[in-house]
């Protein structure tokens, strides 16, 4: 059975994205804004008001501004979003994130995210070199990475970063931590760029790093990382002691999300079921009417695999009394094999080194 109190998070999607870049498969537009920014903000009010069953009285433990690039939309249309969801706040040090793109950021616009409210920032650089970041197709340079990264210094944020780019080297890569590390970020998102179907790069051949090249940059980044006070706590995610992204934890430890916006996801629990659904993803379609889409009860096979993919990317696994759901019995048969195998933790849920190391062939054993 579910308890009650599964923490809740809210994600915003925000579609806008001046290109697309071949590599992504989100739900965006590249229409310009051009004031719809406000219709969106009104039409996401009105979804979290009309979403109150799904909230079941809960209050926001974090939000997320994700995109798409949220840094496109006025910062009244995020402020107005926010001052909705005042009264549904854990509490007033609730994390708050915005993603932004390198060419967004001035010293005015962050002022103006701060003082909506916005108390952290996730900068997607991807690269700090002029090659790498044309080879990803984005719409910014390394002058302009350098920049942003250096108008963020003292504020709290994180950075994404990819890997295993076409012409990327161990060294450039080395480069590219190096460039983090001095600029005193407090996390780092790091990627290894996969090829998604329904994407540009689906259909192109590239030429990436070969996997001796990927195992070096991995060994890398483990080094310099560990060694400039950073620790990974997640399969992507590195941060200093104290600045783990609250939000990204919530899906990881199987918390509940309520998507809003056009093309977002949402998982809900409550004492009978598991759902998980999203909104529908033309933007004027969600404008005019924010019905969902895709409504998925969770349960049996899928739930044991469901829960694998997310609490065992977890890296130092969890305790029992932190688990917000009653692990099922087909799911506690499979993970004693894997602690047979040596694969998983006995003292508590998550992967031994060995699991960690081969993670998707672990989550293989809750198929």
């Amino acid at each position: 059975m579910l308890l009650n109190n599964t923490p809740l998070s809210l994600y915003v999607h925000l579609p806008w994205c001046e290109a697309q870049c071949p590599y992504c498969d989100f739900s965006i537009t590249t229409d310009p804004v051009d004031g719809n920014d406000a219709r969106l903000a009104e039409a996401i009010i009105k979804d979290i008001k009309h979403s109150s069953d799904l909230i079941a009285g809960r209050k926001f433990k974090s939000i997320y501004f994700g995109g798409g690039t949220p840094s496109l939309a006025s910062t009244k249309s995020i402020k107005q979003i926010l001052d909705s969801v005042r009264g549904r706040l854990a509490s007033s040090e609730v994390e708050i994130t915005l993603e932004m793109n390198p060419n967004d950021v001035s010293a005015k616009k962050v002022k103006e995210l701060l003082g909506a409210g916005i108390n952290r920032i996730s900068l997607g650089i991807q690269s700090y070199r002029n090659q790498e970041l044309q080879a990803l197709g984005r719409n910014h340079d390394r002058k302009s990475a350098v920049k942003a990264t250096q108008a963020l210094q003292n504020i709290n944020s994180t950075i994404d970063l990819i890997y295993g780019i076409e012409k990327q080297t161990p060294e450039s890569f080395t480069e590219n931590l190096e460039t983090i590390i001095d600029s005193n970020v407090n996390h780092l998102s790091l990627y290894q760029l996969t090829i998604e179907p329904n994407t540009i790069f689906y259909k192109k051949e590239l030429l990436l790093p070969d996997e001796e090249a990927i195992e070096k940059m991995e060994v890398i980044a483990k080094d310099l990382l560990e060694k400039n006070g950073f620790e990974q706590y997640e399969v992507s995610s590195w941060s200093k002691p104290g600045f783990e992204s609250k939000h990204n934890l919530n899906y990881w430890q199987f918390g509940d999300f309520l998507g809003v916006g056009p093309g977002s996801h949402s998982k809900i629990s409550n004492q009978q079921e598991i759902i998980r659904y999203r909104k529908i993803k033309p933007l004027e379609g969600y404008i005019q009417n924010q019905k969902s889409a895709d409504l998925k009860t969770i349960a049996g096979n899928e739930l044991d695999m469901d829960l694998a993919m997310n609490l065992l990317r977890i890296k130092n696994g969890m305790q029992h009394h932190d688990l917000t759901i009653d692990l099922p019995e087909s799911f506690l048969k499979k993970y004693q094999r894997g602690i047979d195998e040596g694969l998983l933790l006995k003292d508590k849920i998550g992967a031994s080194q060995k699991g960690y190391q081969f993670l998707n062939e672990t989550i293989q054993l809750f198929f």
